[in-house]
């Protein structure tokens, strides 16, 4: 969920390399627009929360993103902030980090021994008119959607993609995973690339919004959708209904291995969490991991 975010800045890099190099299925983001067309992972409307943009662009400060050109980003630092508000994991090497492109987040999903998927959120859709075309663009230029050479040769590394300790998602049909709190944004992708999985994002309010979870579930199946219901939803007789209309259903955001335990308990399919090296320890995936030596091996 947003690469280790509960480790490192969410979003940036050493965050998504950590999550790679750990071993998770997924890397996970949410996909805006700089207002010159580069993609970009951030979770939040405006910059306030995850950069310095107070003291770089004072009368900006609560501006939407889609009002910054790609260069403006540049000059935010995106690391600090999780330094100040998360001191037990603070790290010198987290000032000054950037924001990251789809691009970069392609690279590192593409760059390790481990190959995980891509699981990318339209975030506010509607303020990025085509952000949708966009992202299945890049993916197919990348090579993530449609046939891909790079399976090819990847069969003739020394380490064969189906070991046992290797993730391969990327090598998978579902490699690529859309999830969008809108309705309208998944129908765009079922039309632009029908094969890619597609999820349906919603909460409490939509539910109280749609007048049922029933109701919900109708709307994501409207758009052959599966489920993905906030955590604080994850009781076993939601998930029957889930499972009794075909879906799958990944709850947000579980952290802590009790959760986990519930939840699995009650016939989740999978998770979004912040901590993959709570979730791999408890999934039997890993012994407890020694976080320090990670951290060397990416870098940071």
């Amino acid at each position: 969920h947003r690469g280790v975010s509960g480790l490192a800045p969410e979003e940036t890099r050493p965050a998504y390399l950590l999550a790679r190099e750990l071993g998770a299925d997924y890397l996970e983001a949410d996909i805006q627009r700089t207002k010159d067309g580069v993609l970009i992972a951030l979770h939040d409307d405006d910059l306030t929360r995850t950069t310095n943009i107070e003291e770089i662009y004072p009368d900006r400060a609560k501006d939407s993103v889609d009002t910054f050109t790609y260069a403006e980003l540049m000059k935010l630092d995106a690391g600090s902030w999780f330094n100040e508000t998360h001191p037990q994991w603070a790290r010198p090497s987290f000032v000054g980090l950037n924001i990251l492109t789809l691009e970069e987040l392609i690279d590192i999903a593409d760059g390790g021994y481990h190959k995980p998927g891509l699981y990318l959120e339209t975030k506010s859709p509607e303020r990025f008119p085509g952000i949708e075309k966009q992202i299945v663009d890049l993916l197919k230029k990348r090579g993530w959607i449609g046939p891909s050479s790079e399976t090819e040769e990847a069969s003739l590394e020394e380490t064969p993609l189906d070991a046992p300790d290797r993730v391969n998602v990327r090598n998978m049909p579902g490699r690529i995973i859309v999830q969008s709190f809108s309705q309208d944004s998944l129908q765009i992708f079922k039309d632009l690339a029908p094969e890619l999985p597609r999820v349906y994002l919603f909460g409490q309010d939509t539910v109280e919004e749609g007048g049922s979870f029933e109701a919900v579930l109708e709307q994501a199946l409207a758009v052959d959708a599966n489920a993905g219901p906030s955590g604080y939803m994850a009781w076993p007789w939601y998930t029957s209904k889930i499972h009794a209309r075909g879906m799958i259903v990944h709850y947000y955001t579980i952290n802590q291995s009790w959760q986990m335990w519930l939840i699995n308990q009650f016939g989740a399919d999978g998770i979004f969490t912040d901590r993959i090296d709570i979730a791999l320890d408890y999934f039997d995936r890993m012994e407890e991991p020694d976080l320090e030596q990670y951290f060397k091996k990416i870098e940071y």
